[in-house]
């Protein structure tokens, strides 16, 4: 399995639009749990579910058809930022600066000439190789299209739609699908995915009524916390340790609640944590560990408080646990740690 098949997502929001597409074709829904808003779907998770759909419809619009059922909430808060901005330019460059919280598959850079303005990026290694073609063209689909939709309701009665479109992935079998949809020559098989606009397509207006400057800092603060939790690469330690601490938080520090917030089997992340030298229960329990350490110098929080941070059950179940990796109780390392401040700060 790719690390970037784990780490790298799309908004949970559009677990939304998934939803609306299977209602209106009667198909039954392949989204197995709920999403926190701020939560991103692992991109194996959204592989998967593009998958499941092409096996129920099994027309080469499929990407299209979900990229028009777009609204708002399906992007999330880059959604909402861009509802504040005056031009269609002012929106695009903000879904690419914000890219990594709603639709993080590929690095994509921007190239600006005298006669287009483009995104330009290269597929996944993987796909390169011959894995997950049909999805990633898949996810190009629905990325662009509802690019386009959401833009579209902003600008409305103007058009916004792109000069030309190229993709490395295979052509479908029919394009005239694509072609019709995003008004403009789709060509299939190049060297990189490159997509450009004219100039004049980035200075549409932006419909007045919904600029609100107050909400627009409070969102772009918290979007810009987001994509620190979201950095442009990371280690799989790194995913894991995320993924074990935010399950410490919810009081689930099972293996199978980790695993499906990766997007992957207990069977497969046990293989990936042997081939690190380590167990999940290793990793637990040096998290666990590094975490009470940090929260018994915080005086006012007592044990029975840090325990039931920690996720376990009963106090004395924390106490064993710690007695184990420090050859103390909690209250005598909380005790032996006071006395050396106090050292310390004597000595200072």
């Amino acid at each position: 399995m790719h690390t970037l098949l784990n780490t790298r997502g799309v908004s949970s929001g559009l677990t939304n639009l998934v939803q609306k597409f299977c209602d209106l074709h009667s198909i039954p829904s392949p989204i197995t749990r709920l999403y926190d808003v701020d939560e991103r779907l692992p991109l194996v998770e959204w592989y998967r579910i593009l998958n499941y759909l092409s096996q129920y419809y099994k027309k080469d619009d499929l990407g299209i058809e979900l990229g028009k059922l777009c609204e708002p909430a399906d992007i999330g808060i880059v959604a909402y930022l861009a509802m504040n901005c005056e031009t269609s330019g002012q929106i695009i460059h903000l879904f690419q600066r914000y890219q990594r919280i709603w639709y993080h598959i590929s690095l994509v850079c921007i190239e600006n000439t005298d006669d287009a303005f483009s995104f330009i990026w290269k597929s996944p290694t993987f796909v390169q190789a011959g894995q997950f073609v049909k999805e990633a063209r898949l996810a190009n689909d629905v990325a662009f299209a509802m690019m386009m939709t959401f833009i579209n309701n902003l600008v409305y009665p103007q058009m916004f739609h792109a000069k030309r479109m190229e993709f490395s992935a295979p052509a479908p079998t029919v394009i005239s699908a694509h072609e019709r949809f995003f008004a403009c020559p789709v060509i299939f098989d190049c060297s990189l995915n490159t997509v450009s606009y004219t100039h004049q397509m980035l200075d549409l207006t932006v419909n007045a009524g919904y600029s609100d400057h107050m909400l627009k800092r409070i969102l772009e603060k918290n979007a810009n916390y987001l994509l620190t939790k979201y950095p442009e690469n990371i280690s799989f330690n790194e995913l894991v340790y995320r993924n074990i601490v935010a399950a410490i938080q919810k009081n689930r520090v099972d293996i199978q609640y980790v695993a499906n917030q990766m997007g992957i089997s207990p069977r497969l992340l046990q293989y990936r944590l042997k081939l690190h030298g380590t167990t999940f229960s290793d990793k637990l329990n040096k998290i666990r560990k590094t975490l009470a350490l940090q929260y018994l110098e915080d005086d006012s929080l007592s044990i029975n408080e840090i325990s039931a941070l920690l996720a376990y059950r009963e106090q004395t179940s924390f106490n064993r646990a710690f007695k184990s990796w420090t050859g103390m109780s909690p209250l005598q390392w909380r005790a032996e740690h006071q006395i050396q401040e106090s050292k310390f700060a004597f000595h200072v």
